[in-house]
């Protein structure tokens, strides 16, 4: 998973059980019923075992059984219960992210970090590349390998992580007797943030976003120590089961929670919004599911995006009585659930319904393209949430075997 971006950084505990209901709920076709008809009473989904959970991971899977603690485990922190379709979405999630690997290989990753460095270093001037090579060939304290012979050898992200970690910690030991001439290493570590000279900002086996778990776990964290604990497998199954399950919405079935985990939470809902704006105005969006424009931090930028652009001219032709400032106000809302009771948001979705004659829809696939060192190839957001979604009904389908009543034998014995 590429980083999410904004919309990936805030989680919020809701009641018990239901996501799971919403899940299942997406799963279930219903057809009308006559007037004073009563509702069938739904029965509440099956919580599933240990033992029944092992048994819907892909085949090829090692430590079953600790799997599926893990992955149970981190539901029951969500308040979420343990239905076939939430633990089908976290466990495929987790095959499309990683194939069940705690700290997943990432393919060239020296030369990816090294190019990241170099590129760096081409910012300082002609000295650059000096103060970095002087970098490199130090040493941790009690290792032997230089910081270039571990750079050579780094295969995952944890590898990456520790090998920055131990090169900030030589150069505060170090400096100034090593970089004392004119402070270049100063200016190589100045942000004294591992993830600016960091190209990998997802991590573990669900391929959580750094930035979000740190946030999650609250202002007094350690970046460091959350880290580490993405890289164990109940740590990545524990963030990544939150950032997926973590937040409410209405999606008429999963493929859309699978797209949100990939661009930011409700982009499915706040794609559809973008296409109905862009029908009633006539004005091209790309419909990515952001209504504001996000900086590097995911914080909203002073600028108007071109989404809320064609809101506020939505609002000047066919919803007088919003204010612009009202627009405003409801637009900060878009990555929470509370976005779909503003004025706003009511209001695009009563004018084009009167307009085209059409059920809105309340969610899209929404239209990115993901930019990650870690893709071979062009791939968008689409692309992954069908790919996730194809191993939750392959995961589905194992359930219902699972399930599926033993056939009654024949009687094949011939009449006397």
């Amino acid at each position: 998973m590429d980083d999410p971006g904004p919309g990936g950084t805030g989680t919020r505990r809701r009641g018990p059980g239901r996501v799971a209901w919403a899940l299942v709920c997406a799963l279930i076709a219903c057809t009308p019923r006559g007037v004073g008809t009563p509702e069938p009473t739904v029965p509440p989904p099956p919580r599933l075992t240990v033992q029944q959970v092992t048994q819907l991971l892909p085949p090829h899977v090692k430590e079953r059984e600790g799997w599926a603690r893990d992955v149970l485990a981190a539901l029951e922190a969500e308040d979420v219960p343990p239905s076939p379709s939430t633990v089908c979405s976290v466990l495929a999630v987790i095959e499309q992210e990683s194939g069940f690997q705690s700290d997943p290989a990432v393919p060239n990753l020296s030369r990816m970090v090294r190019t990241r460095l170099e590129e760096h270093a081409d910012t300082l001037g002609p000295l650059g590349h000096k103060a970095l090579a002087s970098v490199l060939a130090g040493k941790a304290a009690g290792q032997k390998r230089t910081f270039d012979d571990r750079l050579r050898t780094v295969r995952t992200e944890r590898d990456l992580d520790r090998l920055f970690r131990d090169m900030l910690a030589y150069y505060e030991a170090e400096y100034p007797t090593t970089f004392a001439t004119m402070n270049l290493a100063s200016a190589l570590f100045s942000s004294r943030r591992l993830e600016d000279l960091n190209p990998v900002t997802t991590a573990g086996s669900m391929q959580v976003s750094v930035r979000y778990a740190v946030e999650k776990e609250g202002e007094d964290a350690d970046p460091v120590k959350v880290r580490e604990s993405l890289y164990t497998r109940a740590g990545g199954v524990r963030f990544g089961t939150a950032r997926l399950l973590g937040f409410e919405a209405a999606y008429p079935q999963p493929l859309f929670r699978f797209a949100d985990y990939n661009a930011g939470v409700y982009a499915s809902r706040n794609a559809a919004l973008q296409a109905q704006v862009s029908q009633l105005t006539r004005v091209s969006l790309v419909l990515d599911g952001d209504l504001q424009l996000y900086d590097k931090n995911g914080d909203p930028r002073s600028e108007d995006s071109k989404s809320l652009a064609a809101l506020l001219a939505f609002r000047r032709d066919h919803a007088p009585e919003l204010s612009e400032r009202q627009v405003r106000r409801d637009v900060k809302k878009e990555k929470e659930e509370a976005f779909e009771s503003t004025e706003t948001f009511r209001a695009v979705k009563r004018v084009y319904a009167n307009q085209t004659g059409e059920s809105p829809a309340y969610a899209q696939l929404p239209q990115v393209t993901l930019q990650s060192p870690k893709l071979k190839g062009e791939r968008t957001t689409a692309w992954f949430a069908r790919s996730v979604d194809a191993r939750f009904q392959k995961c589905q389908g194992r359930y219902r075997a699972l399930t599926k009543p033993p056939a009654t034998p024949r009687n094949t014995a011939r009449p006397k």
